[in-house]
């Protein structure tokens, strides 16, 4: 019979097709692979008593293709499939932190109207929440604008002269003299030797430029029967008492806007000032 000897020809040329050699990289890994194999206990015989020709060209074949397999695998570079690295994960994008929210004016507000100057036509007006109380013409508050959490909005004319000890009686006298300009009272608290002042900055407010500083009361005023810096002022309503001051030009007047504070004034609050101050409109 010559069936079998034709399929061992047709085998023979099919495997003669192509190349016949590995690279030397290639053979090398092979090779090593194969050393690394005879290691291994193997359970029963490489051959088998009644193996035809056929059967040994299928062996042959199967051998040939497990070694191009693991010579292709052990080639450098050659990361895919089950004997590949997996990629490297990317990082997940932290999340941004979420701004604090900024406390909202009460809704409930009220227009209030001062004219602290005694003079036709020379007014102010904001809208204050229903729960600040006006004083006297001059300004609102609440809570009396007194410590560890009150809060008001003041507004002062030209008549301002210094003390160069705020501890004296409120009915003392003055005796640094201030001119009527936003410069003349800026410089005198700047210069004053004892006040804590912020370094003067330009600014806007209601449509009238000038200048604005803070003034900070000291913790410890025990000794003082008044801190009261300015006369023509309201005296510190309590110790770090924290004075917020708008000094403007409003048609050749000087207008000392003012808000006042505390360390513990609560950040709703603080909102309300700064609403206020926002809505205010001067009629010189």
């Amino acid at each position: 019979m010559t069936a079998p000897h034709d399929l061992d020809r047709q085998l023979s040329a099919y495997l003669m097709d192509g190349p016949t050699e590995l690279p030397d990289p290639s053979f090398d890994a092979v090779r090593d692979n194969i050393e690394a194999m005879r290691q291994r206990a193997f359970i029963g015989p490489w051959r088998f008593p009644a193996m035809n020709n056929v059967a040994k060209v299928l062996v042959a074949t199967a051998a040939v293709v497990v070694v191009a397999v693991a010579g292709i695998n052990l080639l450098p570079g050659s990361q895919t499939g089950t004997g590949g690295l997996p990629p490297a994960a990317s990082p997940s994008p932290s999340a941004s932190p979420s701004p604090s929210p900024t406390p909202e004016p009460t809704a409930s507000l009220v227009t209030q109207t001062l004219t602290p100057f005694g003079r036709d036509g020379f007014q102010f007006t904001f809208d204050a929440p229903a729960s600040w109380e006006q004083f006297e013409g001059t300004g609102v508050w609440i809570d009396d604008n007194a410590p560890p959490d009150g809060a008001a909005l003041f507004i002062y004319g030209t008549d301002l002269g210094l003390y160069s000890d705020p501890c004296l009686p409120e009915d003392g006298d003055p005796d640094i003299a201030v001119g009527p300009t936003v410069d003349d009272l800026v410089t005198a608290l700047v210069d004053h030797p004892s006040l804590d002042v912020t370094a003067p900055v330009d600014v806007t407010l209601a449509g009238y430029t000038g200048k604005y500083l803070d003034l900070l009361v000291p913790d410890n005023i025990s000794a003082c029967a008044f801190y009261q810096p300015m006369d023509g002022h309201f005296y510190a309503q309590g110790p770090g008492h924290r004075w917020h001051m708008w000094v403007l030009d409003v048609g050749g007047d000087r207008v000392l806007v003012e808000t006042n504070d505390y360390a513990g004034t609560t950040a709703q609050r603080l909102a309300e000032e700064r609403a206020m101050i926002d809505s205010l409109e001067i009629t010189p």
